[in-house]
């Protein structure tokens, strides 16, 4: 379980200030290490001393165990230490809340367990990403999540897959457009607003230091523009290669190898660790023209430690760069 900083240690975050903490929408492309760095910026959040709950979309509890959560959720939440929270969004779950806010009473009941009345919901363009944006939207400030729930200042979601997380994105104005009127509408359009709102949300992309994970993230910001009127607030380059070597390095390798097999053997690790750190900048430095967003670059750490062990290690290391 997370523990806050020592009194007196104060992290300034130049993304996640007061103004655009109402949501930040984690995103990119699959296999990048997204949920673990969802719970990364969740701690990085709160250590700022913002109350705030990291959102998954999933049934696996998989950012409760990274960040050390335990105990029983109290209306879906978990605590997992101070200012800190866990949630996971049930899709089928969200839809049972939507019809009884929707209908209550018997009707709620009646269509909650009507397997064909939820497929038919659930198969509407954009049902299921608009449901669980808004599940994780009701989570902010004087929405009010359940009956005794506590609001959040920060609400970090653990978005889908690129493609799917651009859905999501989208459902609220799709909703918005297509409904004539209501709950359903003006839930929606709020949403919308929100996401548009580059004072109250942030949308961060977690890429990897390759040429597709690049490329899309380059796309992910280009649809922001042209879709919500945006661009990406922060861009998180994940795995970074980390030990580079410059030229006097070989030099240093290959005076220091006395044998001829071995020190060919040395200077080709090296050269190869050299031309992929080479390699992995220039990628680097095409995605930072491009985007224009900060950009930060975090290691691939040891396989020996433990999810909330890499978590708290990768938090510090966000806040390190964005302080």
């Amino acid at each position: 379980m997370w523990s806050p900083p020592p009194s007196g240690v104060i992290v300034a975050q130049e993304v996640f200030t007061t103004e655009k903490s109402e949501l930040i929408v984690v995103t990119g492309k699959g296999g990048v290490g997204r949920t673990t760095i969802s719970a990364a910026l969740g701690i990085a959040t709160a250590s700022a001393g913002t109350s705030t709950v990291v959102c998954e979309v999933s049934q696996q509890a998989v950012i409760p165990a990274l960040l050390g959560a335990s105990g029983k959720p109290v209306d879906g939440v978990i605590s997992a230490g101070p200012g800190l929270s866990a949630a996971s969004i049930d899709p089928d779950a969200t839809l049972r809340d939507w019809i009884r806010g929707q209908f209550g009473g018997t009707i709620a009941k009646t269509l909650g367990s009507s397997k064909s009345f939820s497929q038919l919901i659930a198969a509407a363009p954009g049902a299921a990403e608009l449901l669980t944006i808004t599940k994780a939207w009701e989570l902010g400030p004087g929405r009010g999540f359940g009956k005794s729930s506590v609001d959040h200042d920060t609400v970090i979601l653990d978005a889908p897959a690129s493609g799917h997380g651009i859905a999501m994105l989208r459902s609220p104005r799709t909703f918005a457009d297509i409904a004539a009127g209501g709950q359903i509408r003006k839930q929606a359009e709020k949403v919308w607003d929100l996401l548009r709102d580059e004072t109250r949300c942030a949308i961060v992309a977690v890429t990897l230091p390759s040429e597709l994970p690049v490329t899309e993230t380059v796309e992910l910001d280009g649809w922001l523009h042209d879709v919500l009127g945006r661009r990406l607030d922060l861009v998180v380059v994940n795995r970074c290669e980390s030990h580079g070597f410059t030229s006097r390095d070989l030099g240093r390798i290959g005076a220091s190898v006395t044998s001829g097999e071995l020190k060919r053997a040395a200077i080709d690790v090296a050269d190869a660790a050299a031309d992929r750190q080479n390699e992995q900048d220039a990628l680097i430095g095409e995605l930072e023209d491009q985007v224009g967003a900060p950009t930060i670059r975090l290691p691939e750490l040891s396989a020996g430690l433990t999810g909330p062990e890499i978590v708290s290690q990768l938090a510090e290391l966000i806040t390190a760069q964005l302080t």
